[in-house]
């Protein structure tokens, strides 16, 4: 008995280590994607795209989503029972292990947000063309290299959008495959 909780114990740290790198790479592709046009935050320049710091939780939405894909059986049997998870999380680690390799998104980042944080950068600059990026909790599969992760933007004067993404990973990257799911107001 002794053994067997010492081996867990072993390992859960080689598990979560394993989790944050893959969360990290996610968190990469999408805001490489994402980011690609946004230009860099100077002194002066107005940030149109907001990243949200927290994680959001997941939800039917990603159920929804699955609906006519060709999605392993299993995987949506892990999402339907990962789905209540809602310990809070954030992405502030995974973007400092991002920065070192990607230095021109810490420039267009500049900085992740709260919610109310954004509202209040919001209302000083009065303007209408910002969003807020927001990031639900990576799902993974336990059985292959794929995952989703519903990324939604939110803008004040009610033009929101987002979709599910589908990614695989190939080699050690993570790819988008697929928007499933997606909306617009």
């Amino acid at each position: 008995m002794r053994i067997r909780i010492g081996i867990l114990l072993f390992l859960f740290p080689l598990f979560c280590v394993a989790q944050h790198r893959e969360d990290a790479a996610v968190l990469k592709t999408i805001l490489l994607r994402y980011y690609k046009t946004e230009k860099p935050v100077y002194k002066n320049r107005s940030q149109l795209l907001y990243l949200y710091c927290e994680r959001a939780n997941n939800n039917e939405e990603l159920v929804e989503a699955m609906q006519g894909t060709k999605l392993p059986p299993d995987f949506k049997k892990e999402i339907r029972a990962k789905i209540n998870d809602a310990t809070p999380l954030d992405w502030l680690a995974q973007l400092e292990a991002i920065y070192p390799t990607e230095p021109l998104l810490k420039q267009k980042i500049s900085q992740c947000l709260t919610l109310e944080k954004y509202h209040e950068v919001s209302r000083r600059l009065n303007l209408n063309n910002q969003r807020l990026m927001i990031i639900s909790k990576p799902l993974y599969h336990s059985k292959s290299n794929i995952a989703l992760v519903k990324v939604t933007f939110y803008r004040n004067i009610e033009h929101n959008n987002g979709a599910v993404l589908l990614l695989e990973k190939t080699g050690d990257k993570w790819i988008i495959k697929e928007y499933l799911n997606q909306w617009a107001t």
